[in-house]
């Protein structure tokens, strides 16, 4: 086998038949729908993480559901779930070993549709721009924000600083300098402008998911996978739409840095791939992960031997290392940010299975009479999850080595890996291993996994990102579900889209009777 070799080429799929277009322009309506709801919604505090005091409050029309709470988070959480059903719907046109599929025009054109209304609402699902911002002020300010918190050296007379979640706002930052050169560089273009900042935060964003959708297809081609097949399930997942469009976060630029890398390494130059992946660990260190990946894939290219793996390891992390140390001094802020890296873990994430084990370890001890030991039970079961999660990266890199496991295919499972047993989960880190997995098998058993995770993790979260009343929560989920059962009702009367079981012996989806997944030829 010789690892990411060229483009494995596929016959092209037939167009949509006339009824097929039918139903994905109504699929598209409905979720355009649905991203709408969620624009409206989002102007009160319950259907987003407005800033304090809402900017809209007090205005006759715009300022209508900042009156009405529980009516805005019914009106987000229902496209919340027309867009997770749609794209779930759309999701049979896209499927692997289909004989007729979606376009990447039309795909893209959906993702257009369904990504503009996300484009001008506050922040949603979680206050984390605003920390970006926040840490962008300190620096413009001249301090150093791996030295302590925003609100520590900002007071509350900063207009992003007590905008921050309070479980932040004494925290030094774990980004990398390259984001914090991001963050400055916005908030030196904006000033105090709270909106601006904001508005101006995303559209970087945007850079990320667009290097995503640049991406993946290249990386599928050379999987074998239907580029189509990777874009939906990578670009248009509602996970991108939420977390990555709408909640403005920094995986975007990190994930969208750290397959671009890929791509160019395997298709241009190693070197500046290896240094593309190195900016995207500078946004964000869980892009360091691809970098063994990718040495293997350039070790193998020439044989499978020890000696050009030393040798090609030892040539990217100089080029790493050289990279990292160029951005940390133009930055100017040392190397705090390793420090900063275990912030994160400081909020227990009850999604996570180490953190989840020390709670219940705590509380099993509470049964017994022995009392509340949890932090302690938290605070040893944690390194150990992320032990084992860096042990089981290690094993997926040697299965990678041995030919057995695709590089990519191992890079999107040990990042899964490393999710799951971490201190922290939230819903957008299942992206971490959704992208690369997405662009490098098309085995069904992973396809319903993510299918099951990105829908239930899309819904998980309440749009503002933090407490509400459970009370209103039901209430919201109701009218929910109502409306997506209405949704869903009326798309079947008009006819529903069907996907064919993928057939392991049909050319041109990559996939083999005996293999799982499709090898890099």
């Amino acid at each position: 086998m010789t690892s990411a070799g060229p483009e494995v080429k596929q016959p092209p799929a037939a167009p949509l038949d006339a009824d097929e277009l039918s139903q994905l322009s109504r699929l598209r309506r409905w979720g355009t729908a649905g991203a709408l709801l969620m624009m409206i919604g989002s102007t009160s505090s319950y259907g987003a993480a407005s800033p304090i005091p809402n900017p809209v409050d007090g205005m006759r029309i715009l300022g209508l559901m900042s009156r009405l709470s529980t009516a805005a988070l019914a009106l987000s959480y229902s496209g919340m779930g027309l867009l997770v059903l749609c794209w779930f719907l759309i999701g049979r046109l896209a499927a692997p070993g289909r004989s007729r599929r979606l376009s990447r025009s039309q795909l893209s054109h959906t993702l257009a549709m369904w990504t503009v209304p996300l484009l001008v609402t506050p922040p949603i699902f979680s206050r984390d721009v605003y920390s970006y911002l926040a840490v962008g002020s300190m620096a413009v300010q001249g301090h150093n924000p791996y030295d302590s918190g925003p609100y520590d050296v900002l007071g509350d007379s900063d207009v992003f600083s007590h905008q921050v979640d309070a479980r932040w706002q004494h925290t030094p930052t774990p980004y990398g300098p390259a984001f914090l050169l991001i963050a400055r560089g916005i908030v030196a273009v904006t000033g105090q402008h709270l909106i601006g900042a904001i508005l101006l935060q995303r559209l970087v964003e945007l850079v990320g998911v667009a290097l995503i959708i640049w991406a993946l297809p290249r990386l599928a081609r050379r999987c074998g996978i239907d580029p189509v097949t990777a874009l939906w399930l990578g670009a248009l997942n509602p996970l991108v739409l939420f977390h990555l469009v709408a909640g403005g976060h920094n995986e975007a630029l990190m994930l969208g840095a750290m397959l671009a890398g890929l791509v160019v390494a395997l298709e241009r130059s190693w070197v500046a791939g290896v240094v593309i992946i190195t900016l995207a660990v500078a946004i964000k260190a869980t892009a360091a992960m691809a970098l063994p990946f990718l040495v293997i894939i350039l070790a193998l290219r020439r044989s499978p031997g020890w000696r050009d793996l030393l040798r090609q390891a030892a040539l990217a992390a100089a080029v790493a290392l050289g990279t990292f140390a160029v951005v940390s001094w133009i930055a100017g802020y040392g190397y705090g940010w390793i420090g900063g890296l275990g912030a994160p873990g400081s909020v227990r994430s009850f999604l996570s299975i180490s953190t989840s084990m020390g709670v219940g370890a705590g509380f099993i001890g509470q049964l017994l009479g022995l009392g509340d030991h949890s932090s302690a039970a938290i605070s040893v079961m944690q390194p150990v999850g992320t032990a084992a999660g860096v042990l089981l990266a290690f094993f997926i890199m040697w299965q990678c080595w041995r030919g057995r496991l695709e590089p990519i295919v191992g890079l999107g499972l040990a990042l899964g890996g490393f999710v799951l047993l971490g201190p922290v989960i939230q819903p957008w880190y299942l992206l971490w291993a959704t992208l690369p997995l997405a662009a490098a098998t098309a085995d069904r058993r992973f396809r319903l996994t993510a299918v099951f995770f990105t829908a239930g993790y899309s819904l998980i979260i309440m749009p503002n990102g933090s407490t509400i009343p459970p009370f209103t929560i039901l209430q919201a989920v109701a009218v929910a579900a109502v409306v997506a059962g209405i949704a869903l009702f009326l798309l079947w009367r008009t006819g529903l889209p069907t996907s064919h079981p993928m057939d392991p012996t049909t050319s041109g989806s990559g996939v083999t009777a005996d293999m799982p997944y499709p090898r890099m030829t």
